[in-house]
This record gives C-alpha cells, structure tokens and sequence, in this order.
C-alpha cells in the first residue's frame, strides 16, 4: 500500500502525529511506501524566498530564518534522542544548501530551470526526515528516499512526467536495500538519467504516489487528507453539498481538469 500525506496532514507536531499513527497501523496489516509532501504553506514560502532573492531584496534572508526555525520545531515536537540524529542531520544539510543556492541567485540575479527546481524541491526534502523520524520513535523503523532514488521522470524541470516502466528497478533496487524499514518518500519530483530533479508540478505529490503504486503493482493507494472527502459543492458556500462515497474515474478525471 502506497499511503501519501499533503501538506496540511503533516503541517503541524498534532497532525503529523495523527499521519504517523495512521502508518502504523497500516503497517501492521501489510508492506507500506509513504509519501510525503512539503509542510503545508512551505513550496510557496520558497517560492516567494527565491522571487526575492532574484530581485536581490535580502528580506528573504529572514524568511529563510523562520523556514529553518519552523522545521527544528516540528523535528524536535514529534521526534527526540537518539532516532532523531539522522533527521537533524539531514535538516541542517538541506537547510544549508538551500541558504547556499539562494546566495547564488541573490549574487547572479538570475536562476536557471535547473537550480529552480533544485530550490522548490527542498520543502520535501526537509519534511520526509522528520516524518520517518516520528516514525521510528513511534516503534517503526523507517528511512527517508529521495525521489529522484526510485522514481524516473521525463520532460521539463518545472513540468514533468513520471515514467513508471523505467521506475519499476529503481524503486524495486532501492527498497531492497531498507530490509523492513518503511520508505518515506519526497512527493512532488524525481529524477532524470542524470538524477537531476524532474519537479510534477504543483500537486505533484499526488503523482508521486500513484506512479510509485504503478511501479510497485500496490494494492492501492491512499491519498490522506485533512477533510471528510469530495463533496458535492463547496460545504463552506452550500449547507446542502452532500458527501460522495464513490467516484467513478470519469468523474476524477473531469474534476482534476
């Protein structure tokens, strides 16, 4: 079973407490792959750090601060001892060469496709350490994967698509290596030949998931989210807008357009 949790499901210590508590429990009845967005409102904090840091506004160096203070706070609410030293290594390092790449861009005024994709992948770079750190604290051993270790994208840096037949071996040959640790894997990108970040786009960590469940033949996979389901209107708007059990594909497909 591929289980993937968006930005709100792991955005704060309670909800991602509640996330990890949902994988043990699936990991209890069988094998689970996890995927893992950025902690909610980040992507676009990075996005607008990067805007300001072509415009060569050094504001952006204290929303760099907050990014880097928010993500210690949530390692050290959910996760502690010795199965958090790996995640506060891992943070540091992203954090640093996220700080490094911004220098770049404020001191060149300019960023490639490249190094733009780079940057809007660290939010999911940061949040899968401290998801697999709560796991393992939790009595569940798990590892963070980098996307681009088991899942081969083509196209764009900014735009592109997964290729499932070439990510049957990668993910197949990475897995192998985690004995019976859970993979908790970055959404929204992977990797091309060269193993250089491919981004989905926006939402993409919902891509990440069911290719990854193609790739693996999953029994399924779950999309976890903080609200009851797809209604039939807007709930906020319209105090009529009933709950949908089921969906048929067409629907999905006409709704995702």
């Amino acid at each position: 079973r591929v289980l993937k949790f968006g930005g709100t499901s792991v955005g704060s210590p309670a909800a991602l407490l509640a996330a990890r508590d949902i994988v043990r429990a699936a990991e209890a009845e069988s094998r689970v792959v996890v995927v893992v967005s950025a902690l909610a409102g980040v992507t676009s904090g990075i996005e607008e750090l990067l805007a300001a840091a072509l415009a060569r506004d050094p504001s952006w160096r204290d929303g760099f601060r907050a990014l880097r203070e928010r993500h210690r706070r949530q390692l050290a609410a959910v996760a502690g001892g010795r199965a958090a030293v790996p995640a506060a290594d891992a943070l540091d390092g992203g954090i640093e060469r996220l700080r490094d790449l911004l220098r770049a861009v404020e001191l060149l005024g300019e960023v490639s496709p490249r190094t733009r994709a780079w940057v809007l992948a660290a939010g999911e770079r940061l949040s899968t350490p401290i998801f697999a750190a709560a796991l393992t604290c939790g009595g569940v051993a798990a590892v963070a994967v980098d996307g681009t270790e088991v899942l081969a994208a083509v196209g764009p840096h900014d735009d592109a698509l997964p290729d499932v037949a070439a990510s049957r071996q990668k993910v197949a040959d990475r897995l192998a290596t985690l004995g019976d640790a859970v993979a908790v894997v970055t959404g929204f990108f992977g990797g091309d030949d060269a193993g250089e970040v491919r981004l989905f786009g926006r939402g993409g960590s919902d891509t990440s998931a069911t290719a990854l469940a193609a790739a693996l033949a999953a029994e399924r996979v779950e999309i976890w989210t903080d609200v009851d389901g797809v209604a039939t209107a807007d709930p906020r708007l319209d105090p009529a807008a009933r709950w949908l059990p089921r969906l048929s594909y067409d629907a999905v497909e006409a709704l995702a357009l």
